[in-house]
């Protein structure tokens, strides 16, 4: 796949979402707009009967015994609405790719996470949540991203558990068409405090670069000095400061490791869930297709191509 093929397809879109999959979401949202409607009914009634109780009981310690009910009955039918949209992207995102020359898996491997932790790409956590899996080959460039939501659990004195999301985004691996042996880790600039508190993490020593934008924005470590400048071109840097001001990246740090490129890119959105459209609406593949086509920009913004001198 290259960006000419990537442009032929699009443009012949319309033809397969007609034929291959409004078929498929039109039964899927018929159910979907049944359960919305009854889960709307559920709310009214629920909200009809806590008032009732309310003004009945006169005690607001008391109304916890009707509130915690009256919550898990609307969270199980929003649930079976909730439920008809994800469905509906395990069904088209397989075809979306594969219509693409790329291949989807709904759920990455268990230890996917294992290298960026290595790399320290991501902060320490104890629970994650690993979702949608895309790997391909565009212009040369062997690729797989996935999404990950990742949780540092804590607790207090008195065994209250605590939930924090420290990291929410997609999590990248890019073949690196240039020969190098040692480890490149770049970061977030955390101001001298926290590079400093932070930097034993990181792995080899700390590399000073010409580009001031560059080293006010981003930290750099190496196992070695000479090939960390090798890569980290100007051009390349010029083309990640670029990349890390685009509006739907909110944090990137990246690695070069084993002939491969790591990255992690925070962002608030969720991937491939199409929005707030109607399933059957070309408008929510449309949102899917944006989400996918964010990988050709990586590359196309990087420059990532095998022929390329970076």
């Amino acid at each position: 796949m290259n960006m000419d093929d990537l442009s032929a397809k699009l443009d012949d879109f319309d033809h397969f979402y007609n034929d291959e999959l409004k078929p498929l979401l039109e039964s899927l949202e018929t159910k979907r707009k049944e359960a919305y409607s009854t889960f709307i009914k559920v709310v009214i009634g629920v909200m009809v009967i806590f008032i009732t109780i309310a003004i009945l009981l006169k005690n607001i310690d008391q109304m916890v015994f009707v509130a915690v009910p009256a919550f898990l009955i609307v969270g199980y039918f929003y649930r079976k609405m909730a439920i008809f949209r994800a469905q509906a992207k395990h069904m088209i995102m397989p075809e979306i790719c594969t219509r693409l020359g790329m291949t989807y898996h709904q759920k990455p491997r268990n230890n996917a996470t294992q290298m960026f932790r290595t790399l320290s790409l991501i902060p320490s956590y104890d629970e994650k949540k690993l979702e949608d899996e895309v790997r391909g080959c565009i212009d040369d460039v062997d690729f797989n991203l996935f999404e990950a939501k990742l949780i540092n659990v804590s607790r207090d004195s008195k065994g209250r558990t605590t939930r924090n999301t420290v990291f929410k985004g997609l999590l990248a691996n890019f073949d690196f068409h240039k020969n190098f042996v040692g480890t490149t880790v770049v970061s977030g600039d955390l101001t001298a405090l926290g590079n400093f508190l932070t930097g034993w993490a990181k792995g080899g020593d700390r590399v000073k670069l010409e580009d001031p934008e560059f080293e006010s924005k981003f930290e750099v470590h190496s196992t070695d000095q000479v090939e960390a400048r090798y890569l980290l071109t100007p051009s390349l840097m010029e083309r990640i400061l670029k990349f890390s001001n685009m509006a739907n990246v909110k944090g990137l740090e990246l690695a070069f490791h084993d002939r491969h490129l790591f990255m992690s890119i925070k962002r608030d959105k969720q991937y491939f869930e199409g929005g707030g459209y109607d399933l059957d609406d070309l408008k929510y593949i449309k949102e899917n297709i944006k989400d996918i086509t964010f990988i050709f920009d990586i590359i196309n913004q990087l420059n990532l191509a095998q022929n390329t001198k970076i």
